[in-house]
Formats: structure tokens, sequence, C-alpha cells
């Protein structure tokens, strides 16, 4: 490694992924269905036979883009799911679940990402660093989401640097036009064979932090369901660097064409299908459910 590679904003996160526990032991039932497989998946990272999951958490990350949804949108919301207003503050009460909402300094939004990459290589490894907070309180399942208007763009924009196709393939309406932009700019400025390039230039803060604890967590071995399309381009981001990175991550839901074609790209297959572009832990904890009960399938 040179030394201006070493000294990289992003080594520190090329190091942690590069050195990882092994994987857990993942034997899929012979028969038993689904429910059989999720019980299989649980143990092979907790360890625990049978499997449980006592200390869900759902880690939301609240980002605002430049000319991107209603003023104050992430404001509003980040401070109605604190006050447990929202539909995931009331089901993640339900079900036990933990739930973290975090201000990635969303009065100071990112710029559009048609006229600029969206962080520097600093702001986008520290963002991933500050991400990886969510396993402070060492959960045993980690739901990570995010809380951004429109997120659907940047996951699109995402999907489409690095997998290809066209824009239409990631995105609908008025969006298709924008993460074309802003691919065909991030292109000009970057190397986007790098994961982590696509990732500072065209991912939100928020899309960052879901990356950074979903990295976290598989240095862990914590199991993860990954909720909303958001989710699922902050986890083909590490899938990019190593497939490895998310072998402990599951499917919770699909929301629409985009997500279900990036959760085929990467093998996913969701454990609900709900038919909604929810971004804020709802599919995640609906799913959370579905695992529960799978814990007592013997």
């Amino acid at each position: 490694m040179t030394a201006s590679a070493a000294a990289s904003p992003f080594a520190d996160i090329r190091r942690l992924a590069a050195d990882l526990p092994a994987p857990g032991v993942f034997v899929p039932p012979a028969d038993g269905g689904r429910l059989a497989e999720i019980s299989a998946w649980l143990t092979a990272w907790t360890g625990r036979t049978p499997p449980s999951v006592n200390r869900p958490v759902v880690a939301l990350y609240a980002g605002a883009r430049q000319g991107v949804g209603p003023r104050g949108y992430a404001r509003d919301r980040l401070e109605t799911i604190a006050a447990g207003g929202a539909s995931v503050s009331r089901m993640a009460g339900s079900q036990g679940a933990g739930l973290e909402a975090f201000d990635l300094a969303i009065d100071r939004p990112t710029p559009d990402a048609r006229q600029k990459a969206s962080m520097s290589e600093k702001e986008c490894a520290a963002t991933m660093a500050f991400g990886m907070e969510a396993l402070a309180k060492q959960p045993d399942l980690l739901i990570p989401g995010v809380i951004a208007a429109e997120a659907h763009r940047d996951a699109a924009a995402i999907a489409l640097a690095l997998l290809g196709g066209e824009a239409s393939d990631w995105a609908v309406g008025e969006a298709v036009a924008d993460v074309a932009a802003a691919v065909e700019r991030a292109r000009g400025e970057g190397d986007l064979s790098d994961p982590l390039e696509v990732l500072r230039q065209l991912g939100g803060r928020e899309t960052a932090a879901v990356a950074g604890a979903i990295l976290a967590a598989r240095v862990q071995k914590i199991p993860v369901l990954l909720d909303g399309y958001a989710a699922t381009a902050a986890a083909a981001v590490l899938h990019a660097i190593d497939p490895d990175l998310i072998a402990h991550a599951v499917a919770a839901h699909v929301g629409g064409a985009g997500h279900g074609r990036l959760l085929a790209a990467l093998g996913k297959t969701p454990l609900v299908s709900l038919d909604i572009e929810d971004e804020e832990g709802v599919g995640g904890v609906s799913a959370l459910a579905l695992v529960r009960l799978a814990c007592e399938v013997r």
C-alpha cells in the first residue's frame, strides 16, 4: 500500500472490511420452509440454539439533501418518531424493539448529487464510523433504516453506478432523469469502480451511516434485517467490496421494482412483501415479528 493510500480517509474502513471474523455456519434446512431457514440463519450468527431475539434495535439515520423534498422534512419526521407519533415508533414498542434515531446534520443538507459529490472522503468515512454507534447498545439483531425525503433517488443512483443498466431500471417517474444526471456527473469526477467512491459521490449521509452500521454488525456477528431501498443500497456498496460483508444480512421486505431488482442482484429474498416504499423501519419491524415466530421452529 502506498503512503497516499494509507493516508486515505477510507483506509480504516478498508482495513475493517478486510479483517472479518469467520461467517456463521449456516446450514439451510432440507425441509421446514422459510421459517426453518430463518431459524438456522439466527443460530448461525448468534450461536444460540434454539435461537432467540432478545435485544433488537431499530437504528434510523436522518439526513437531508439540497433541493430534495419539502424543506424541514427530515427534522419533522425525526421529531415525530422521537415523540412516539410515527408508525415505526408504535410498531417497535409492540415488538419490544429499541428505537434509536440519529440526526446526521439535517440542518446542513448535503449537496444536490446532480451538481456535486455528496460528501468528501473524510466526511463519508466519519459518517460511516458514526453509523457504527448503533452497536453501542449491544443489540442481538439490528434493523437499520433512514429518515430522508425521497431516499429512493440516492438508492437508485447507487444501484445504477454499481450495477449498470439504465436509470429507468432503478428509478421511476421524475426521479429517472435526476438519477441519470447524478451518475453521469459522478462518472466524470470520480472512479466509480471503487464502491466507497460511489457511496461518497451519490449517497447521502444517512446511506453512509447505514453502511457503517451494517459493517460493524458484520464484525460483531450480529444479524441484520435490511429495511427499505436505501438500506439495501448501503448493503450493495459493501457487497461490491466483498459479498461476505453482507452474509449476515437478510432482506426484511421489498418495496418498488427498483428495490426488488437490487435485492435480486444481491441474492436476497425478502421475508415479506409489503409493497410500500417506507424507509423508516416499518418493513423491518414487520419482518421482526416473523423472525420471532421463526425462533419457535424446531
